[in-house]
């Protein structure tokens, strides 16, 4: 009969236990849902009646006035998000707007353009600043 140290095998076995549980509720923090579904994220030159007009990935420089319209789908609950406005990779403006726990809400934000053209960016983050979608538009 051998009589080993069992106790060196016990520490490694409960080590790797710990282990696994750890790793096994990171997975499940970094899998967690998005609060929403992204139905549309457009950028156009007007909303009317809900809904957006003169969608576009390319705006004259005339233009003064662009809007990014969400549309969240399958919203499990109440959440704030921002729509963060970049030209040529610098933050220009930062709006807070509720997105209501349901099937459906729609909602956007505008940006005057002040005659900056070249490459712009609008995110829709979340309260923790994930990002969550996301339009690239040129204003020529």
């Amino acid at each position: 009969m051998k009589t080993g140290n069992n106790r060196s095998g016990a520490v490694f076995i409960l080590l790797g236990a710990v282990f696994l549980i750890a790793a096994s509720g990171l997975c499940a923090w970094a899998a967690e849902a998005a609060p929403f579904d992204v139905g549309r994220l457009v950028v156009c030159e007007q909303v009317q009646d809900r809904e957006p007009v003169g969608i576009s990935d390319t705006f004259a420089s005339e233009t003064m006035r662009v809007y990014a319209f969400l549309e969240a789908r399958n919203i499990s609950a109440d959440v704030d998000v921002d729509f963060v406005w970049y030209h040529a990779g610098s933050e220009m403006s930062r709006v807070t707007l509720p997105v209501r726990q349901g099937s459906r809400w729609r909602t956007y934000a505008g940006k005057n353009l002040y005659d900056l053209t070249g490459t712009w960016r609008v995110e829709v983050q979340d309260a923790a600043g994930v990002v969550v979608g996301a339009a690239e538009f040129e204003v020529e």
